[in-house]
């Protein structure tokens, strides 16, 4: 109750030093009526969008005539696709950093729009939509799951079941700094599938979401646990797409 409080606390008054719907999220100044999820004219016309993806992973291909980039021409993944809205760069990583890092919980409502508007162009039916767990120390720390409230955002907009799926078990290390290797060690046996939920996933379609897709080590090793118990397919939905040359 206590860290409720605290956390239900920090809102309101973040609340009040960066107001909803007021200023631009990526450039703060005041927004007017053109504005677009909470984003000013100016920066709607010049934000990283990944406009032709890697029909795999999901990264920005810039060079070359192929559908798939080199990295998933060696990698294997459990998921059939994964999908981002922006290339994670400039003004898109100072927003994400707010998101998770500077307790400003109320991004989650503009990076979901994009997010529902990309999901829109997709030709996706899922019967089920769950997000990435955060382990309960760093939920706790945070006070919320980013990729949670992604989720649940997503799921309300398109009247999708939302169901938590698995809970993340060990408190790993970040994998910010971990190359592609050292990233699909650090999540081995970090996730476990939650018992009750078990009879929901057999050859259902699954949409995973998360904030951002880097090498893929977290939703694969995630998409590995679902497809273990019987899920038909498992697609992602990320914001942003962090480039990562994966070396062998």
């Amino acid at each position: 109750m206590k860290n409720k409080f605290i956390n239900n606390l920090k809102e309101f008054i973040l609340n009040l030093i960066y107001p909803k719907h007021i200023k631009c999220i990526f450039c703060d100044e005041e927004l007017d009526e053109r504005a677009k999820f909470d984003t000013c004219y100016k920066c709607a016309g010049n934000l990283p969008y990944i406009t032709r993806p890697c029909l795999r992973c999901g990264k920005q291909i810039n060079e070359g005539n192929d559908l798939v980039c080199y990295d998933c021409k060696k990698v294997n993944y459990s998921f059939i696709s994964a999908h981002s809205v922006f290339e994670y760069k400039d003004e898109i990583i100072s927003a994400v950093h707010k998101f998770k890092y500077s307790s400003q919980k109320f991004l989650y409502e503009p990076f979901a729009e994009y997010m529902c508007e990309k999901f829109a162009t997709l030709n996706l039916s899922p019967d089920i939509i769950t997000a990435v767990p955060l382990h309960i120390n760093r939920e706790r720390e945070r006070g919320y799951n980013q990729a949670k409230l992604l989720a649940t955002f997503i799921s309300k907009k398109f009247n999708m079941k939302y169901l938590d799926l698995c809970e993340k078990i060990k408190d790993n290390t970040s994998q910010t700094e971990l190359d592609y290797k050292m990233r699909q060690e650090n999540v081995k046996d970090v996730y476990k599938l939650l018992k009750n939920e078990r009879k929901f996933i057999k050859g259902k379609s699954i949409l995973l979401i998360d904030d951002i897709f880097t090498t893929g080590a977290t939703t694969n090793e995630i998409s590995k646990l679902l497809k273990s118990a019987g899920a038909k397919e498992i697609n992602i939905l990320t914001f942003a797409h962090a480039q990562h040359n994966i070396k062998y």
